[in-house]
């Protein structure tokens, strides 16, 4: 047995389990059979990360991809990449931004050979493996209702239908050609969100008829191997703009009415929610329980960084597992101090790089994120959990038989949990706004 405990006072400290006898009274147990087998755990590559990555010294830049990437780390294998720029980019762009060209005799990932594609590579050299989706923010500008980066909609127009999902395609294929596989493409970031920063807004109808009358059938006849996703949704119900909106609808908009026509049903090849679409999680395992499901996009907190926010993303961590989902991709892994996107809004991350100073500072999401990602590995399975602290406490089994355990103490007082596991019988005091992880 191996104890690992975090607080706001001390992190990944190794620690002598205090087992004593407990009452056996509603003890914490297995309640079900384990979940789906997990594809990961990762972050999402960005710009002003990389910018302020390869600003550090060659010792600094191996110190934080090996606290990322690296076995002794979180060991992340599963991330995200935009297609363009996300609010994380340096400034706007896409890859196709010469107007009316239809026949994207103009895309380039020029831009990309700069900032993302050297962090991508500085990754998979400590993770060879490392698998990757992406998703767009916005379409090149002129292919839009409104010729801007945020906001406004894709034109109906069929050859503007026709030219996107060719972009899509080639950014797949180029990314290919610098030998970074993309696995799945996720179609729109947030679809129902008019942000300052770059975004495009999408109804499940216009989302559903995109994919089945254009994406899809360019991704088969190209034979693509690159999986086309619903994702990432980021709230159930749709926004007061669109005229088909159902009041307090959070399900059938999105996922049921892309899902409910069969050739769409039949590209598809999961899901990915984030935010609030959280609240779609149990409709859509209940409709779907087949379908994969990963969670795309940590909740991006304040820019703080505090222990308080590390324990809700624990709850997140726990409510997305619990639904079944495959993976939890955390948001920003690097950031400046202050932690500002081009756009005005500061947001936590992982870690802190001040790449003038040579400053790192690991936050405590790191250390969340790492009491699961270091011992959770690809293929393990989350087993759910029933009694005190079931709540509060998440167990998965992984593939070689071994067991984690990890239990949050959001309270300033010490916990007592009764445990009723195998290889695990008695009482755990747990330490006052800790995370515990125990494997077994």
């Amino acid at each position: 047995m191996k104890w690992l405990i975090s607080t706001e006072k001390f992190t990944w400290r190794e620690a002598t389990p205090a087992i004593s006898a407990g009452t056996g009274s509603n003890a914490l147990q297995i309640a079900g059979p384990a979940g789906p087998p997990l594809m990961g755990f990762g972050g999402c590559f960005n710009e002003l990360g990389a910018r302020e990555l390869f600003r550090l010294g060659e010792d600094g830049r191996r110190e934080i991809l090996n606290a990322l990437f690296g076995e002794e780390g979180c060991a992340f294998n599963f991330c995200r990449l935009p297609i363009g720029a996300s609010d994380y980019a340096l400034d706007w762009y896409s890859h196709a931004e010469t107007p009316d060209d239809y026949a994207m005799a103009h895309f380039s990932i020029e831009r990309d050979r700069r900032h993302l594609l050297p962090y991508i590579r500085a990754a998979q050299g400590i993770r060879p493996a490392l698998r990757l989706f992406a998703s767009p923010w916005s379409p090149p500008v002129w292919m839009k209702e409104r010729a801007r980066y945020n906001g406004s909609r894709l034109c109906s127009e069929p050859r503007v239908h026709a030219a996107y999902a060719d972009y899509l395609l080639k950014f797949v294929r180029a990314y290919r050609d610098e030998g970074v596989e993309i696995e799945q493409l996720h179609v729109q970031n947030e679809p129902n969100s008019d942000q300052k920063f770059p975004s495009c807004l999408w109804t499940g109808a216009s989302m559903r008829d995109f994919i089945r009358d254009h994406l899809g059938p360019r991704f088969e006849a190209a034979r693509e191997r690159c999986e086309i996703w619903a994702g990432t949704i980021e709230r159930g119900m749709l926004l007061g703009w669109q005229p088909e909106s159902l009041e307090g609808d959070s399900y059938h908009n999105w996922i049921h009415t892309l899902l409910s026509d069969s050739e769409v049903r039949r590209l598809v090849k999961g899901v990915g929610y984030q935010w609030n679409g959280k609240g779609a999680l149990a409709q859509t395992r209940a409709n779907w329980p087949d379908l994969p499901i990963i969670q795309t996009e940590n909740e991006c907190g304040d820019g703080r960084n505090t222990w308080s926010y590390a324990f809700y993303v624990f709850d997140l961590m726990w409510h997305y597992f619990n639904q079944g989902c495959r993976a939890y991709v955390y948001w920003n892994m690097v950031l400046p101090p202050g932690g500002e996107s081009t756009w005005g809004w500061k947001q936590n991350t992982l870690i802190t790089v001040d790449g003038a100073s040579g400053a790192i500072t690991y936050n405590p999401e790191f250390y969340v994120m790492k009491h699961l990602a270091h011992f959770v590995r690809p293929g393990a399975r989350c087993v759910p959990l029933r009694g005190d602290q079931a709540a509060l406490s998440l167990l998965f089994q992984n593939a070689d038989g071994s067991r984690v355990l990890v239990i949050a103490n959001p309270l300033a007082s010490p916990l007592e949990a009764d445990v009723a596991l195998e290889g695990l019988m008695g009482r755990l005091e747990i330490a006052p706004r800790s995370i515990s992880t125990v494997v077994l």
